[in-house]
């Protein structure tokens, strides 16, 4: 680290890793990587890291120089999603030739070459991936010799396929919660013990659209309190996902290192319509004759709420709805089309309140409440901000935690950004949602995924099956 903020770090190739080819992997591929992901011409979808990265040079074939814009607290993480390595004796001609040609390389889909324990045997697009075990992995061989990944659009065909023992299993994503509980129930009532790893990944919450709601009280933290403690949240995860999900405070799950830094600063806001009531009143809200809370203006004092479309958020929506109608609230609830909830410019201007999830990692979770990333006409629509909240003291803490690398001031500076954000709540914490990785019984050493960059295959090479 540097006077002036940037820094430089090294790093040491593990001598032995070849290439699914046989070719040795080297500091150069990392180095063709970051050329390649900072290339505003490549079609890259997360450039978070490589955008952070001045220059890459490989002194070696087993050394890596890495030059900094800012400090960086993943560093350490360099082989991230967004950043390689890429085999650059196969790749770097066609890319330095014919960038069009390059993008539609069959080396991207049924000819991948890679570096792990299995490799590439073949890929039928909509039907299946098959994997072998790669004897010159440089880790101990895999314990299994083949892998086959099969491609179903139907969560229903899928748990078919499971219960009628065609298929060993189900990796997140490919079963909804309530499928893979359906299965796990199905094999337990006949004595089987199923492989089941639940693992909370997504933070699940309300975001309050600040900057021009339908309903100006939105704007007033005290009522946003209101309808957080208005909520039976251990109820709801209860009905959405069997208990199997720790409600949060904040977007730092329990299992998180960090939740000890921050615990006794994010507020528990726990079910308290009476309270909900209190606050309601100190914002102003006036119970009517029929029951129905009003306020002291004439137009329609309906909540807006809004979700996406799937049936699991429309049963949240109605929820959620149900706990402030008994408060008295009049909630407009509304379901965005699949055209609707991909629409930039729609999300942006949503009129009041809506639920929203979020990966719970550092980059999806740490510009969430920053004010320079509210989403504008100037912007494209485009931001991380959905909600417009601004706080200045917020933004210098958010500011920080881009660059602190010592645990120390990472600490303090979590500290008072939860601090800030559980009093003001520009989001409604509601829970962690979950994915399930569940196999038959017999399947050992799936662990599913680690913080902060593996996926749920980080340790292939030690799954087995009796």
């Amino acid at each position: 680290m540097r006077p002036d903020g940037t820094m430089q770090t090294t790093y040491r190739i593990r001598p032995g890793i070849t290439w699914h080819d046989g070719v040795p992997l080297t500091a150069r591929d990392f180095v063709f990587a970051w050329q390649v992901t900072s290339d505003p011409a490549m079609p890259i979808m997360e450039r978070t890291t490589s955008q952070l990265i001045t220059a890459a040079e490989a002194s070696d074939e087993h050394t890596l120089t890495l030059e900094w814009s800012s400090t960086y607290p993943f560093a350490s993480a360099v082989a991230d999603e967004d950043l390689g390595p890429f085999p650059a004796h196969l790749l770097e001609a066609s890319y330095n030739n014919d960038k069009e040609r390059f993008i539609q390389l069959p080396l991207w889909t049924r000819e991948l070459v890679g570096v792990g324990p299995f490799r590439m045997e073949s890929w039928e697009p909509g039907s299946h991936m098959t994997l072998k075990a790669y004897d010159g992995f440089y880790g101990e061989r895999a314990k299994l010799d083949t892998l086959i990944f099969r491609f179903h659009t139907s969560g229903d065909t899928i748990v078919a396929a499971m219960l009628a023992g065609s298929a060993d299993g189900a990796l997140k994503r490919a079963l909804s919660f309530n499928q893979a509980m359906t299965v796990k129930e199905s094999w337990e009532q006949e004595g089987r013990t199923p492989l089941v790893v639940v693992q909370p990944t997504h933070y699940r919450h309300i975001v309050a659209q600040l900057r021009e709601p339908r309903l100006p009280e939105i704007q007033d933290a005290r009522f946003r309190r209101a309808l957080l403690v208005g909520i039976d949240r251990p109820s709801l995860v209860d009905a959405m996902l069997a208990s199997q999900a720790p409600v949060a405070r904040t977007f730092i799950a329990p299992d998180d290192v960090k939740w000890d830094w921050v615990k006794d600063v994010a507020q528990p806001y726990e079910y308290d319509p009476r309270l909900a009531s209190e606050l309601l009143s100190q914002a102003g809200w006036i119970r009517a004759a029929d029951g129905t809370l009003r306020t002291e203006r004439d137009d329609r004092n309906e909540v807006p709420l809004t979700t996406n479309a799937s049936d699991k958020n429309v049963r949240e929506l109605a929820i959620i709805a149900n706990y402030w109608k008994t408060l008295g609230l009049t909630v407009d609830q509304t379901v965005l089309s699949p055209v609707e909830g991909r629409d930039v410019r729609v999300l942006a201007n949503i009129p009041g309140l809506i639920t929203w999830s979020v990966p719970a990692s550092y980059r999806n979770t740490l510009k969430r409440t920053y004010g320079p990333g509210c989403p504008t006409e100037q912007t494209r629509w485009v931001g991380t901000n959905m909600g417009c909240y601004r706080n200045g003291e917020l933004d210098r803490v958010i500011d920080g935690l881009s660059v602190a690398i010592d645990p120390t001031a990472q600490r303090a500076l979590y500290r008072e950004r939860i601090r800030i954000e559980s009093e003001e709540l520009p989001l409604l914490p509601l829970y962690f949602d979950v994915q399930v990785h569940i196999f038959r019984e017999g399947v050992r050493g799936i662990k599913g995924e680690t913080n902060p960059v593996t996926s749920v295959s980080w340790n292939a090479a030690e799954w087995d099956v009796d």
